[in-house]
């Protein structure tokens, strides 16, 4: 990634990678000089020549311009007479080992000699040689060739195949999803020049954003932001998958400008990135998310850059179809256990228990029958034969709660009454279900949404009212519009005027009913009993 004013995006001097072509005059000097000068003045090294106090002699427009590059000088900071060690200041004690050895008559050569530059680190292939005249060592040649991308490049590489494998091995531990995502955005940070990285993930048919994460660097809380905003049913949860990373200049003001982002607009005001690179989290086809990029106005990424950020957003994808695999085959299992349970409830204990029903009524007609109706024993049978029908009640509510798609079989009205008949007997309140008209089926997700609404009402009515009677009503309205789910007591009541901090089941029922588009009023007064009224949209 290269930036403008970065040092750490500042390109070295290495040779241009397009060709950089200008003329060549004829000359009329000799061979072995137009060598010479082609050597010295336009090879892509530097070339410095000292004498035996490492003061600068000569060198050529490359040496020169490698300061001019990396310091920001001018000419006159290579002029004869420097000390090699004024040139570098700060890395007297490297440099020195060269210079002895050349002094010392030998030549040396060192791959990536590292010099450090304020604010930047770089690295040069240097040679160091003696200049001898009449067997004398009169000075030294500096020949060097700036090797800092090469490094930096191998030190990326590094750094991004340690990264890649930290991620891979995290899958392969079964981490959950959200350490993975944590763990790729975490890596664009480490290992690349952008100011930050997001991770936007929902499921493989476009519902809520299962996990999202954030760079911290990018403000606290933007995570929960960004998973409000694209759970928003106008964002778009189908990450285009032509172009595996798209750039958005002038994402920031976008986001800025366009209503749809107002969660965002606190963290794009504050923000020093102006453009978005985003990649889509594909896997076999389906799209699970997305990876942000945040960089700076201008910034380009490069292949090597894309490659990378496109193999972390592969990774994040297969993450997230794993996560969404194992839900799935989690909630499968989940449902066979229960419907094996159910079955295993209804093929044992159900039995036994209706066959101590019949057996205790036979018992009491046969007391009856032989006059001791009044005896102890008699009375002992009757409770016995309560007990039973009060179990069996609760059993066969136990068993309906245990079948997959029970409720979407038997309906809301029926599935209703099996739990009002084991309330009833549990609770010694009689609890009374009514339906006026056919009720119709509605969406599997919302029919248990209201199911659970209304026992939520009835046991709340248990619970703290001390009630009496509780009547659960279905209607359906006159032009079929909307359903009027009603559940009156004849309990304590209570103050609707007041807070009553703690009561989940009365937010529980408020959040049901927003789930189902649905109208909830809650009508009570102490001493008269309490009214819960759901009016759903049937269209």
């Amino acid at each position: 990634m290269n930036g403008a004013h970065d040092p750490r995006t500042l390109r070295s001097t290495s040779m241009p990678t397009l060709p950089d072509v200008e003329p060549a005059d004829a000359s009329m000097r000799s061979v072995d000089d137009q060598i010479l000068e082609l050597f010295f003045d336009r090879a892509p090294m530097g070339v410095a020549i000292f004498d035996t106090d490492m003061r600068l002699q000569r060198c050529n427009k490359t040496w020169t311009h490698f300061y001019e590059h990396y310091l920001g000088v001018g000419p006159a900071y290579t002029a004869p007479g420097t000390s090699i060690h004024d040139l570098i200041p700060g890395n007297e004690e490297s440099v020195q080992t060269l210079v002895d050895a050349a002094l010392g008559g030998r030549v040396i050569r060192q791959a990536a000699h590292r010099v450090t530059i304020p604010g930047l680190e770089t690295f040069w292939d240097v040679v160091f040689a003696p200049l001898y005249d009449n067997g004398e060592v009169v000075g030294v040649v500096d020949i060097v060739t700036d090797a800092t991308d090469r490094v930096h490049s191998l030190r990326r590489l590094q750094a991004r195949i340690a990264t890649f494998t930290r991620v891979a091995t995290a899958m392969s531990l079964d981490q959950p999803l959200e350490a993975i995502l944590a763990g790729i955005v975490a890596a664009v940070g480490e290992t690349t020049t952008a100011l930050g990285a997001s991770v936007v993930s929902w499921d493989s048919a476009g519902a809520r954003p299962a996990v999202a994460h954030a760079d911290p660097r990018l403000g606290s809380g933007l995570a929960e932001a960004l998973a409000d905003t694209w759970s928003r049913p106008e964002m778009p949860t189908r990450a285009a998958t032509g172009s595996r990373v798209v750039h958005r200049r002038g994402m920031r003001q976008a986001i800025l400008d366009n209503p749809a982002f107002a969660l965002l607009r606190p963290y794009a005001e504050a923000a020093t990135w102006e453009d978005l690179a985003i990649v889509p989290l594909v896997a076999s086809g389906l799209s699970f998310g997305e990876l942000h990029v945040y960089l700076p106005g201008g910034a380009e990424l490069d292949a090597d850059d894309e490659e990378y950020l496109v193999a972390l957003a592969d990774q994040a994808a297969i993450a997230a179809q794993n996560a969404e695999l194992f839900a799935a085959g989690s909630k499968a299992a989940e449902l066979e256990a229960r419907h094996r349970m159910a079955r295993d409830l209804h093929d044992s204990v159900s039995q036994a228990l209706f066959s101590m029903t019949l057996h205790s009524a036979a018992a009491a007609r046969h007391l009856e029958s032989s006059g001791l109706g009044e005896h102890p024993a008699a009375s002992q049978v009757t409770e016995l034969r309560s007990l039973t029908q009060g179990a069996l009640a609760e059993m066969r509510a136990l068993i309906f709660e245990l079948r997959p798609g029970a409720l979407a079989e038997e309906g809301i009205v029926s599935a209703l009454r099996k739990q009002a008949a084991a309330i009833s007997s549990r609770e010694r309140v009689d609890v009374v279900v009514s339906a006026e008209g056919d009720v119709p089926s509605l969406a599997p997700e919302a029919e248990e949404h209201l199911y659970r609404l209304v026992l939520e009402a009835v046991n709340n009515a248990v619970k703290h009212a001390d009630a009496g009677r509780i009547e659960v009503s279905l209607v359906v309205s006159e032009e079929g519009a909307s359903l009027l789910a009603s559940i009156n007591d004849d309990g304590r009541g209570f103050d609707t005027s007041r807070p009553r901090p703690g009561h989940l089941g009365l937010r529980t029922m408020a959040e049901r009913a927003e789930s189902l588009d649905a109208a909830l009023t809650i009508t009570s007064q102490a001493g008269r009993g309490t009214t819960v009224a759901v009016t759903v949209p049937l269209a």
